[in-house]
């Protein structure tokens, strides 16, 4: 959700990166990254400044605000905190609802049955750790 963000804001906080060095680093068209940086600069999330090299014109540095720093960090802990799924996540839930579902039809209580398997689960684990055998 906020991966292109994050990336931006993470490469500008670690190196001095000019405009056109963070557009060919970054992954998607040129003009949506532009984009970007144009929308963090005026939200005051990204600054750029001018650096002075010696001759030709001034290369443009994009640089985190204080403001940024903040924002990198509460996008970093917002990320961490997503669910992130996957087409074989979802096949699972899938399977799992059907199985929930034939348990209903068939006039099981879901909940029961999981009460009584891990009751089960418990008594062999209890026995298997005593060590006896009858």
């Amino acid at each position: 959700m906020f991966d292109s963000e994050i990336r931006l804001l993470e490469l500008c906080s670690n190196k001095d990166f000019g405009v056109r060095e963070i557009l060919n680093t970054l992954r998607g068209s040129h003009t949506s990254n532009m984009r970007l940086i144009k929308e963090l600069e005026r939200s005051g999330v990204l600054e750029l400044i001018r650096s002075l090299n010696g001759r030709g014109r001034p290369k443009k540095i994009v640089a985190l605000s204080p403001l940024g720093a903040v924002v990198l960090d509460k996008l970093r802990s917002v990320n961490a905190m997503m669910l992130k799924m996957n087409e074989n996540d979802i096949r699972n839930v899938d399977k799992q609802l059907r199985l929930w579902h034939k348990l209903i039809d068939a006039g099981v209580d879901p909940y029961k049955r999981f009460i009584e398997m891990n009751e089960f689960d418990r008594n062999i684990r209890n026995f298997a750790e005593s060590g006896t055998s009858t």
